[in-house]
């Protein structure tokens, strides 16, 4: 496998809360009609999670295009979402951030 060497990596930082969430409804988006309702990730209030716990955003020309959100615990590190845009989906995005 390829990896895309234009993606670079770096901390979320409160100001992307919104960018998140665009990211996240996004991709969780095909999966309404399937369950009947939207998927808790995309009901989630991302400017508190960002404040609370973080995120590790993939950037591609200033967008962001994947990312990771972890909550650490004493014992483990819970992955809590993983997702990459539907744009960079089949592109190479999950093997180098996520398994989108």
């Amino acid at each position: 496998m390829t990896i895309d060497s234009s993606i670079r990596f770096r901390a979320a930082e409160a100001a992307d809360a919104a960018a998140i969430r665009d990211i996240v409804r996004a991709a969780y988006a095909k999966w309404v009609p399937v369950i009947g309702r939207e998927p808790l990730p995309m009901r989630a209030d991302y400017d508190k999670a960002v404040a609370e716990h973080p995120f590790d955003l993939a950037i591609e020309d200033k967008r962001i295009v994947g990312l990771i959100e972890t909550i650490a615990h004493d014992d483990h590190l819970w992955i809590e979402n993983v997702c990459v845009a539907p744009r960079r989906k089949a592109k190479g995005s999950g093997g180098c951030c996520c398994s989108g």
